[in-house]
């Protein structure tokens, strides 16, 4: 089946809604009523190898561990039996748990989904979703500098790691931090980063968050 009527490119069903999910920044996997794996994101193939793997077409998880609970989830979903359970971290080497959830399709969406009964999303706590630069000058009035001290803020940087990338006192952040605030009617850094994180959704442009200090 053609996604919007393009018969050049012939792009499926379940093609076209992983790009529609890539550009709004969630890696997905659509799985099928027997467990079989039917499409994989661009985005969800970044972690193929990396915490996923697809075993003789189904999803596993490369840590033994995880792929006993993953198989578990996938296995309620499957039967329909009762779930105790929708989502869980996946082990990976040197990193956070990649963090997986089952959504399961409702009877009325599957022929939408070509029959596919549910999406397992994706979520890296390694990669900080970050909105749009510009979005952020144009939506709260903020100055070039500003917008790049509210996404520092927002992936966890503090003023002093701000100040030594960018040369400058931590004097000068922290007044740039204070603008941020005040332009975007937040008081508290964890408010801001919940704003943000929303418009995130409209403006997908990631970046791997800071390695973890030891």
């Amino acid at each position: 089946m053609a996604c919007f009527d393009i018969p050049s490119s012939r792009i499926t069903t379940l093609e076209c809604f992983g790009r529609i999910f890539d550009a709004l920044g969630f890696a997905t996997v659509i799985i099928g009523g027997e467990g079989q794996v039917m499409h994989v994101s661009h985005l969800a193939e970044q972690h193929l190898g990396a915490g996923l793997v697809i075993k003789s077409g189904t999803l596993a998880a490369t840590d033994a561990g995880s792929d006993k609970d993953l198989q578990a989830i996938l296995g309620e979903h499957i039967s329909g039996a009762k779930r105790e359970r929708d989502a869980l971290g996946l082990r990976r080497i040197e990193r956070r748990p990649l963090i997986l959830r089952i959504v399961e399709l409702t009877p009325d969406m599957r022929p939408i989904f070509d029959e596919a009964k549910f999406v397992a999303a994706l979520v890296d706590p390694d990669v900080c979703p970050e909105p749009s630069p510009a979005l952020l000058q144009q939506i709260f009035g903020l100055t070039k500098r500003e917008a790049h001290v509210a996404l520092k803020l927002m992936c966890g940087d503090t003023l002093q790691e701000m100040a030594e990338q960018t040369g400058v006192s931590v004097g000068t952040v922290r007044t740039q931090a204070k603008a941020v605030f005040a332009k975007t009617g937040t008081n508290r850094q964890a408010e801001l980063v919940g704003i943000l994180t929303r418009l995130a959704v409209i403006s997908h442009e990631p970046r791997p968050a800071e390695p973890t200090k030891s």
